[in-house]
């Protein structure tokens, strides 16, 4: 059964922006709105906030174009976590849209290790990941897609990725994989592609992070930390299936292609 919504032409934009205290001790301020996905502040302390975020209806339908803008303003730090996985569904090849748009200031941290994105069959979904990142900023993004539920083999999806730093470009990507088309050098037979991006070096073990300077630490940005340190980890092991690459501006592009979510080296590393 196909879901549609082809009348709907406008974006619905959902948005998180953390921004400095406006008085020693006090919490970052968190600005949110909300579109086809809620946002929900989880906690907060000097330097870092965490929110999750929450689908309102069912996400995401033929016609339906959400947005998603995050900005992390110099030297705060966010974690997004994602409440449940998302679904493209059926929707007889009418197109949708989901954008996510992400501005790091100087220093700043970001980590979203976001939950799969399921492509339907019938879907036919374009997802775009822009992030425009400052000197200093640290990101841990992961993103999983995954074609098919149980039983079919997936609809159409065209992903874009393009990663800035203060100097230009780090990453430019463009993919283009339906599960009715197993292109070799693309998915092939798999069904699951598994992506972890990181910018900053290696965490030394031994360095202070932001959170840490505040009264008890925070665990939020311990995690960011923890998140980037286990992905640099993952990519000095010996992992058959996993595709490591190094982009010339520096950070790390983990990839692994394979027949099931659970299955991805990513997941274990990433385990909380």
């Amino acid at each position: 059964m196909s879901m549609s919504t082809a009348t709907r032409t406008e974006p619905l934009t959902t948005s998180v922006s953390v921004e400095a205290p406006t008085a020693p001790g006090a919490p970052v301020q968190v600005r949110t709105t909300d579109g086809l996905l809620a946002v929900r502040t989880v906690r907060r302390d000097r330097v870092v906030a965490e929110v999750a975020l929450v689908a309102t209806g069912a996400v995401l339908l033929g016609g339906d174009h959400v947005v998603v803008r995050v900005s992390v303003a110099d030297g705060c730090a966010l974690t997004i976590t994602d409440v449940g996985g998302t679904v493209a569904y059926d929707a007889d090849g009418v197109p949708s849209l989901w954008d996510i748009i992400v501005t790091l200031g100087h220093g700043s941290q970001l980590s979203w290790l976001g939950l799969p994105f399921v492509v339907a069959e019938g879907a036919d979904v374009t997802r775009s990941t822009t992030v425009r990142a400052e000197a200093g900023a640290q990101l841990a993004l992961r993103e999983t897609i995954a074609w098919g539920r149980a039983g079919e083999r997936g609809g159409h999806a065209l992903l874009r990725t393009e990663v800035h730093d203060a100097r230009g470009p780090v990453v430019v990507e463009e993919i283009r994989a339906s599960g009715h088309e197993q292109v070799p050098g693309v998915l092939g037979a798999a069904r699951v592609l598994d992506t972890a991006l990181v910018l900053g070096e290696l965490p030394d073990p031994g360095e202070v992070a932001l959170g840490d300077l505040c009264a008890g630490g925070s665990g939020g940005t311990y995690w960011a930390r923890a998140a980037r340190a286990a992905l640099w980890d993952l990519a000095a092991g010996a992992h058959p299936d996993l595709t490591a690459l190094r982009p010339a501006r520096g950070g790390l592009l983990l990839r692994w292609l394979g027949p099931a979510a659970h299955l991805s080296p990513l997941e274990r590393a990433l385990e909380r």
